[in-house]
Protein backbone atom coordinates (compact mmCIF):
# COMPACT_ATOMS: atom_id res chain seq x y z
CA UNK A 1 0.00 0.00 0.00
CA UNK A 2 2.50 2.23 0.88
CA UNK A 3 4.83 1.22 -2.12
CA UNK A 4 2.69 3.03 -4.71
CA UNK A 5 3.01 6.71 -3.83
CA UNK A 6 2.47 9.50 -1.09
CA UNK A 7 -1.12 10.12 -3.08
CA UNK A 8 -2.22 6.65 -2.75
CA UNK A 9 -1.64 6.52 0.95
CA UNK A 10 -3.40 9.53 1.94
CA UNK A 11 -6.01 8.23 -0.11
CA UNK A 12 -6.33 4.94 1.84
CA UNK A 13 -6.18 6.79 4.97
CA UNK A 14 -8.79 9.20 4.08
CA UNK A 15 -11.02 5.98 3.62
CA UNK A 16 -9.79 4.70 7.09
CA UNK A 17 -10.50 7.70 8.95
CA UNK A 18 -14.19 8.51 7.54
CA UNK A 19 -15.30 4.59 7.67
CA UNK A 20 -14.12 4.70 11.44
CA UNK A 21 -16.27 8.36 11.30
CA UNK A 22 -19.17 6.85 10.26
CA UNK A 23 -18.96 3.60 12.64
CA UNK A 24 -18.30 5.93 15.32
CA UNK A 25 -21.84 7.58 15.34
CA UNK A 26 -23.54 4.31 14.66
CA UNK A 27 -21.61 2.64 18.18
CA UNK A 28 -21.95 5.54 19.83
CA UNK A 29 -25.68 5.74 19.22
CA UNK A 30 -25.81 1.90 20.17
CA UNK A 31 -23.93 2.18 23.52
CA UNK A 32 -26.23 5.12 24.57
CA UNK A 33 -29.09 2.32 23.71
CA UNK A 34 -27.77 -0.32 26.01
CA UNK A 35 -26.96 1.38 28.96
CA UNK A 36 -30.35 3.30 28.77
CA UNK A 37 -29.22 6.56 29.10
CA UNK A 38 -30.74 9.73 28.52
CA UNK A 39 -30.82 13.67 27.51
CA UNK A 40 -29.88 14.19 31.38
CA UNK A 41 -27.51 11.50 31.42
CA UNK A 42 -25.85 12.75 28.14
CA UNK A 43 -25.09 16.54 29.85
CA UNK A 44 -22.05 15.62 31.32
CA UNK A 45 -19.16 16.10 29.63
CA UNK A 46 -17.02 14.03 31.06
CA UNK A 47 -19.89 10.96 30.07
CA UNK A 48 -19.71 12.18 26.70
CA UNK A 49 -16.34 11.96 25.92
CA UNK A 50 -15.65 8.62 27.41
CA UNK A 51 -18.41 7.06 25.22
CA UNK A 52 -16.50 8.72 21.92
CA UNK A 53 -13.49 7.81 22.97
CA UNK A 54 -14.42 4.40 23.43
CA UNK A 55 -16.46 4.05 20.27
CA UNK A 56 -13.80 5.62 18.30
CA UNK A 57 -11.26 2.91 19.26
CA UNK A 58 -14.02 0.43 18.70
CA UNK A 59 -14.65 1.96 15.28
CA UNK A 60 -10.89 1.71 14.30
CA UNK A 61 -10.64 -1.77 15.24
CA UNK A 62 -13.20 -2.94 13.22
CA UNK A 63 -12.01 -0.87 10.60
CA UNK A 64 -8.82 -2.55 10.42
CA UNK A 65 -10.14 -5.80 10.77
CA UNK A 66 -12.61 -5.37 7.17
CA UNK A 67 -9.52 -3.84 5.04
CA UNK A 68 -7.36 -6.72 6.25
CA UNK A 69 -9.65 -9.31 5.45
CA UNK A 70 -10.52 -7.23 2.34
CA UNK A 71 -14.15 -6.37 3.45
CA UNK A 72 -12.70 -3.05 2.97
CA UNK A 73 -11.06 -2.32 -0.28
CA UNK A 74 -9.68 1.38 -1.27
CA UNK A 75 -10.86 1.97 -4.80
CA UNK A 76 -7.77 4.30 -6.03
CA UNK A 77 -8.24 6.31 -9.31
CA UNK A 78 -5.63 8.14 -9.94
CA UNK A 79 -1.17 7.37 -9.50
CA UNK A 80 1.70 8.79 -10.26
CA UNK A 81 5.51 7.57 -10.44
CA UNK A 82 7.99 9.39 -10.93
CA UNK A 83 11.16 7.07 -13.22
CA UNK A 84 14.17 9.44 -12.59
CA UNK A 85 16.89 7.07 -14.07
CA UNK A 86 17.18 4.38 -17.42
CA UNK A 87 17.24 1.65 -14.81
CA UNK A 88 13.82 2.08 -14.35
CA UNK A 89 12.81 2.32 -17.57
CA UNK A 90 13.91 2.07 -21.35
CA UNK A 91 13.14 2.53 -25.00
CA UNK A 92 11.98 -0.22 -27.36
CA UNK A 93 13.00 -0.26 -30.76
CA UNK A 94 14.55 3.10 -30.92
CA UNK A 95 15.15 4.63 -34.28
CA UNK A 96 17.24 7.20 -35.65
CA UNK A 97 15.74 9.95 -37.98
CA UNK A 98 16.56 13.43 -39.30
CA UNK A 99 14.11 15.83 -38.89
CA UNK A 100 15.13 19.83 -40.28
CA UNK A 101 19.00 18.97 -39.78
CA UNK A 102 18.67 17.50 -36.56
CA UNK A 103 19.40 13.83 -35.45
CA UNK A 104 16.99 12.52 -33.24
CA UNK A 105 15.48 9.45 -31.70
CA UNK A 106 11.84 8.44 -32.38
CA UNK A 107 9.79 5.68 -30.31
CA UNK A 108 6.28 4.49 -30.04
CA UNK A 109 7.08 1.78 -26.76
CA UNK A 110 8.60 2.17 -24.08
CA UNK A 111 9.23 -0.60 -21.03
CA UNK A 112 9.36 -0.49 -17.42
CA UNK A 113 10.57 -2.20 -14.95
CA UNK A 114 8.47 -3.33 -11.85
CA UNK A 115 8.36 -6.21 -9.10
CA UNK A 116 6.92 -8.23 -11.88
CA UNK A 117 9.39 -7.89 -14.74
CA UNK A 118 9.09 -5.37 -17.57
CA UNK A 119 5.82 -3.96 -18.62
CA UNK A 120 5.84 -2.70 -22.15
CA UNK A 121 3.71 -0.23 -23.21
CA UNK A 122 1.98 1.58 -26.69
CA UNK A 123 2.23 5.20 -26.77
CA UNK A 124 0.39 7.38 -29.06
CA UNK A 125 2.65 10.23 -29.06
CA UNK A 126 0.91 13.84 -29.61
CA UNK A 127 1.35 16.73 -32.04
CA UNK A 128 2.99 18.67 -29.58
CA UNK A 129 5.79 15.55 -29.08
CA UNK A 130 6.35 15.69 -33.33
CA UNK A 131 6.58 19.47 -32.85
CA UNK A 132 9.18 19.34 -30.33
CA UNK A 133 11.16 16.62 -31.80
CA UNK A 134 11.28 18.75 -35.19
CA UNK A 135 12.90 21.79 -33.49
CA UNK A 136 15.56 19.74 -32.06
CA UNK A 137 14.31 18.67 -28.90
CA UNK A 138 16.00 15.65 -27.38
CA UNK A 139 14.34 13.39 -24.63
CA UNK A 140 15.85 12.80 -21.08
CA UNK A 141 16.33 9.74 -18.81
CA UNK A 142 13.37 11.48 -16.37
CA UNK A 143 9.84 10.59 -17.01
CA UNK A 144 6.33 10.58 -15.09
CA UNK A 145 3.32 7.99 -15.26
CA UNK A 146 -0.16 9.27 -14.26
CA UNK A 147 -2.91 6.59 -14.19
CA UNK A 148 -6.09 7.76 -14.61
CA UNK A 149 -9.16 5.38 -14.05
CA UNK A 150 -8.36 3.62 -17.36
CA UNK A 151 -5.54 5.60 -19.12
CA UNK A 152 -2.25 5.49 -18.61
CA UNK A 153 -0.42 8.87 -19.75
CA UNK A 154 3.09 8.84 -19.84
CA UNK A 155 5.08 12.46 -19.69
CA UNK A 156 8.72 12.56 -20.80
CA UNK A 157 10.92 15.68 -20.19
CA UNK A 158 12.75 16.71 -23.40
CA UNK A 159 16.10 18.91 -23.56
CA UNK A 160 17.34 21.28 -26.18
CA UNK A 161 21.30 22.93 -26.23
CA UNK A 162 20.54 26.99 -27.43
CA UNK A 163 22.62 29.20 -28.11
CA UNK A 164 22.30 32.87 -26.07
CA UNK A 165 21.29 35.22 -27.97
CA UNK A 166 23.40 38.27 -28.28
CA UNK A 167 20.88 41.08 -29.57
CA UNK A 168 22.63 43.92 -32.26
CA UNK A 169 19.85 45.86 -32.59
CA UNK A 170 16.67 47.79 -30.85
CA UNK A 171 13.48 47.66 -32.09
CA UNK A 172 11.10 49.98 -30.34
CA UNK A 173 7.31 49.49 -30.83
CA UNK A 174 4.71 52.12 -29.98
CA UNK A 175 0.93 50.39 -29.22
CA UNK A 176 -1.62 52.74 -29.84
CA UNK A 177 -5.44 52.62 -29.82
CA UNK A 178 -5.85 51.46 -33.78
CA UNK A 179 -2.62 50.74 -34.45
CA UNK A 180 0.88 49.72 -34.09
CA UNK A 181 4.12 51.90 -34.63
CA UNK A 182 7.20 50.11 -35.02
CA UNK A 183 10.51 50.70 -36.76
CA UNK A 184 11.88 48.39 -39.89
CA UNK A 185 15.44 48.85 -41.04
CA UNK A 186 15.79 52.23 -41.03
CA UNK A 187 11.70 53.39 -42.23
CA UNK A 188 8.70 53.87 -39.61
CA UNK A 189 6.32 51.40 -40.39
CA UNK A 190 2.56 51.80 -38.84
CA UNK A 191 0.26 48.55 -38.74
CA UNK A 192 -3.41 49.35 -38.55
CA UNK A 193 -5.33 47.15 -36.31
CA UNK A 194 -9.05 49.15 -36.36
CA UNK A 195 -9.65 47.67 -32.50
CA UNK A 196 -11.41 50.74 -31.67
CA UNK A 197 -13.72 50.45 -34.33
CA UNK A 198 -13.84 46.53 -34.06
CA UNK A 199 -14.94 47.87 -30.55
CA UNK A 200 -17.42 50.22 -31.50
CA UNK A 201 -19.49 47.45 -33.96
CA UNK A 202 -19.77 44.80 -31.20
CA UNK A 203 -20.39 47.64 -28.74
CA UNK A 204 -23.73 48.13 -30.96
CA UNK A 205 -24.22 44.72 -31.63
CA UNK A 206 -24.71 44.35 -28.06
CA UNK A 207 -27.34 46.71 -27.16
CA UNK A 208 -29.20 45.52 -30.18
CA UNK A 209 -29.30 42.36 -28.76
CA UNK A 210 -29.93 43.60 -25.11
CA UNK A 211 -32.87 45.90 -26.22
CA UNK A 212 -34.93 42.94 -28.51
CA UNK A 213 -34.25 40.04 -25.75
CA UNK A 214 -33.20 41.27 -22.40
CA UNK A 215 -30.31 42.52 -20.71
CA UNK A 216 -29.97 39.11 -18.49
CA UNK A 217 -31.89 36.18 -20.54
CA UNK A 218 -30.59 32.82 -21.80
CA UNK A 219 -30.91 34.23 -25.71
CA UNK A 220 -28.94 37.07 -24.79
CA UNK A 221 -26.17 34.95 -23.56
CA UNK A 222 -26.10 32.68 -26.61
CA UNK A 223 -25.95 35.56 -28.77
CA UNK A 224 -23.07 36.72 -27.03
CA UNK A 225 -21.20 33.88 -27.39
CA UNK A 226 -21.92 33.69 -30.94
CA UNK A 227 -20.19 36.98 -31.55
CA UNK A 228 -16.41 35.70 -30.24
CA UNK A 229 -15.67 39.11 -29.83
CA UNK A 230 -12.45 38.21 -27.42
CA UNK A 231 -11.42 35.48 -30.05
CA UNK A 232 -10.99 38.34 -32.64
CA UNK A 233 -9.48 40.98 -30.95
CA UNK A 234 -6.52 37.91 -29.67
CA UNK A 235 -6.64 37.36 -32.96
CA UNK A 236 -5.60 41.10 -34.34
CA UNK A 237 -3.16 41.06 -31.30
CA UNK A 238 -1.03 37.61 -31.51
CA UNK A 239 -0.78 38.55 -35.36
CA UNK A 240 0.71 41.60 -34.89
CA UNK A 241 3.06 40.93 -32.50
CA UNK A 242 4.29 37.63 -34.53
CA UNK A 243 5.08 39.46 -37.66
CA UNK A 244 6.95 42.33 -35.04
CA UNK A 245 9.11 39.25 -33.61
CA UNK A 246 9.67 37.76 -36.65
CA UNK A 247 10.85 40.88 -37.99
CA UNK A 248 13.23 41.30 -34.65
CA UNK A 249 14.95 38.14 -34.70
CA UNK A 250 15.69 37.76 -38.82
CA UNK A 251 17.54 41.62 -37.64
CA UNK A 252 18.70 40.03 -34.10
CA UNK A 253 17.50 42.80 -32.03
CA UNK A 254 15.71 43.42 -28.90
CA UNK A 255 12.01 44.88 -28.51
CA UNK A 256 11.32 47.69 -26.50
CA UNK A 257 7.91 48.77 -25.81
CA UNK A 258 6.90 51.22 -22.84
CA UNK A 259 5.07 50.54 -20.29
CA UNK A 260 2.68 52.40 -18.51
CA UNK A 261 1.31 51.81 -14.41
CA UNK A 262 -0.79 54.70 -13.48
CA UNK A 263 1.19 57.90 -13.47
CA UNK A 264 4.48 56.08 -13.89
CA UNK A 265 5.84 55.84 -17.55
CA UNK A 266 8.64 53.52 -17.67
CA UNK A 267 10.99 52.37 -21.02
Amino acid sequence: MYGLCQDAVERVSSLRRNKARQYSREIFNEIVKHLGLGKKDLRGRRVVRYLWRRSWEIARHQVDLEMMEEILVPRINSVSLWLVNDHVWKLVNPTKININGFENIFFTSVAINTHRGWVYLDLEPSKEFYKLLARGFKPTSHAKINRRSRRVIFHLSLEKEVEIYKPGNIKPVDVNENSVATLYEAFALILETDLAETTLGYSYRKKSIQRRNGSDSRETRKAMEKLREGEKKRDYRMKTANMILREAMRMRGVIVIERISGEDIRI
